[in-house]
């Protein structure tokens, strides 16, 4: 329930500072008084967006705080949607400045207007106006049945919901995939001529470096020759050779190693190394053998070296890069063919998800039809209290050409208010005080399941009269017995049944307008009502009714 209210500098209120009750509340006094103002300051605290104009004439900034105390229903339920809600009490306060960023905060909290708008939409519902707009727009009808959907129905739903998220998915990648498969179409030939380019030299990973370095081996064959012939005359041919001066010194060695074992261990060191160079010679003596210039040869390795770098230039700088870009182009051309895997695939998931679509769709249509059945009975009952017993109220239900995240189901809220007409839409059939009516109708049956606290009609009674406002009144307070009312009223019946009455009253004082309200008491309470009934020329006979509305 709103406990509090505090406005400071709202268009022509400079202090307001009230206590709620709980029960039905009204809001009375004489038209222009700044009764709206009062809901236009609720409306900055459930998130609607504030404008200049709202502050007070030569005032910089204005301020809205309410004070609302939740259920634990309330609190559990806010933590679920990511609120982190500790106390049983909801603070919202907000200040606007001429000059400066507007702030918001929520228990000390900053926050969004975006947020704070998710957040009091689950405490606090004002019924004005626009609120009747939206009963009457088709759009929202679904989602108001949806509201009365059992568990199983609620999941349903959800399974559509991801269901169909994932179709927008799948759809997106088929499109991009057959967007990309026209576009190679118009390709096709550059793609299978580059393809078949790259196809018909038969690369190998690794070819250009192993080309290359064939290439310098042919083309220094006979400096290769001549200088491994010379190395292998060094150290082995001659008195002077490697070999044989390494053999002088080892016999050396072997006249002294009978004086130390030094001797004997720098003899097998030199004998080891005379292995080694012998295996360095023989290895030569292979390369000689192996080394040969072969011009025909030369000529091929140049020619299959210039074909792969005229490739390079076209495809990459790489054999791997080429290889790489004439399958990045087979794939391209496989979209053409149909061998695209992908694409078959998706194909087939979509069709495997639009059956359970389907399938879940018309398992929530029937759920969908008995809530609807249930609701409308329901609701006709609440018709039938607030005087329209000859209206009735129907669900209607068609089905959506189009897969939808709500599913196939389309719904229209229709009504019949008098006999033998036929049902019709609820915007072409209603006047302005049976709107007012379905629409207290239908917040008495969905506050059941909304877990709103806070209900507050902006002139419910307007366009009614005589026992129909009667029954509104008797309405408003059987609906107080389980959530705060409070009516912004021109109603005495209203007035009379409210467990807490506020007066509204416009002041001037130093040529400056400012709007006061204050709490009426009982006596108060009498001659206010006996005023709406009256006007001014408050009579014996005005009172006395007035207290035979709020006896009875």
């Amino acid at each position: 329930m709103l406990r509090e209210l505090r406005l400071n500098n709202l268009a022509i209120i400079k202090n307001l500072d009230l206590e709620f009750n709980e029960g039905l509340i009204s809001l009375t006094g004489e038209t222009g008084a700044g009764k709206s103002i009062i809901l236009d300051g609720i409306s900055l605290l459930i998130g609607e967006r504030s404008n200049l104009e709202m502050i007070r004439t030569g005032e910089e900034s204005l301020f809205a705080e309410g004070v609302f105390d939740l259920s634990e229903v309330q609190k559990e339920k806010l933590n679920k949607l990511g609120f982190e809600i500790e106390d049983d009490e909801l603070i919202i306060s907000r200040y606007f400045y001429r000059n400066s960023k507007s702030k918001i905060t929520v228990n000390g909290m900053r926050m969004t207007v975006s947020k704070l708008k998710e957040l009091m939409r689950n405490v606090l519902d004002l019924v004005g106006q626009h609120e009747h707009q939206y009963l009457l727009n088709k759009n929202y009808h679904l989602g108001l049945l949806d509201r009365f959907l059992d568990k199983n129905g609620q999941e349903l739903a959800k399974e559509i919901r991801n269901n169909v998220s994932s179709l927008k998915m799948i759809n997106k990648k088929i499109e991009e995939i057959e967007t990309e498969k026209f576009r190679i179409m118009e390709k096709k030939d550059i793609l299978e001529f580059q393809s078949n380019e790259i196809a018909s030299l038969g690369l190998k990973e690794n070819e250009d470096n192993e080309l290359e370095e064939e290439y310098k081996i042919l083309f220094n064959a006979g400096k290769i020759s001549e200088k491994l012939e010379n190395s292998i005359q060094r150290l082995k041919e001659g008195e002077y050779s490697v070999i044989n001066s390494l053999g002088k010194i080892k016999k050396n060695l072997e006249q002294l190693s009978d004086i130390s074992e030094t001797y004997s261990e720098l003899k097998e060191k030199i004998e080891n190394i005379i292995y080694e160079v012998d295996d360095i010679g023989y290895s030569l003596e292979d390369m000689v053998e192996n080394v040969e210039s072969d011009d025909v040869r030369l000529e091929k390795v140049i020619s299959r070296i210039d074909e792969i770098n005229k490739l390079k230039l076209k495809y990459g700088s790489t054999i791997e890069e080429i290889l790489a870009f004439r399958e990045e182009n087979e794939k391209k051309l496989s979209l053409i063919k149909f061998e695209n895997n992908e694409l078959v695939d998706l194909k087939k998931e979509k069709e495997e998800k639009a059956k359970i679509y389907f399938e879940n769709s018309r398992k929530l249509r029937e759920i969908r039809k008995k809530v609807a059945e249930n609701l409308e009975k329901t609701i006709n009952v609440q018709l039938k209290d607030l005087n329209m017993a000859n209206s009735k109220f129907k669900v209607a239900f068609s089905e959506k050409t189009v897969i939808s995240s709500k599913g196939m189901d389309d719904v229209e809220f229709m009504m019949v208010t008098n006999l033998g007409e036929n049902y019709k839409p609820l915007a072409k059939i209603a006047s302005g005080g049976e709107i007012s009516r379905i629409m207290l109708a239908l917040k008495t049956v969905f506050s059941s399941v909304d877990n709103i606290s806070v209900l507050i009609f902006d002139e419910i009674d307007t366009g009614i009269s005589g026992e129909t406002v009667r029954k509104v009144a008797e309405k408003l307070k059987e609906l107080s017995g389980t959530v705060q009312v409070i009516c912004v009223t021109h109603s005495p019946q209203i007035a009379g049944k409210s467990n807490q009455q506020f007066f509204i009253k416009k002041e001037i004082e130093n040529n400056v307008t400012e709007t006061k309200v204050r709490e009426l008491n009982t006596d108060e309470r009498i001659r206010e009502i006996a005023r709406i009934i009256s006007g001014d020329n408050i009579t014996e006979t005005s009172i006395e009714h007035v207290k035979e509305i709020m006896k009875l």
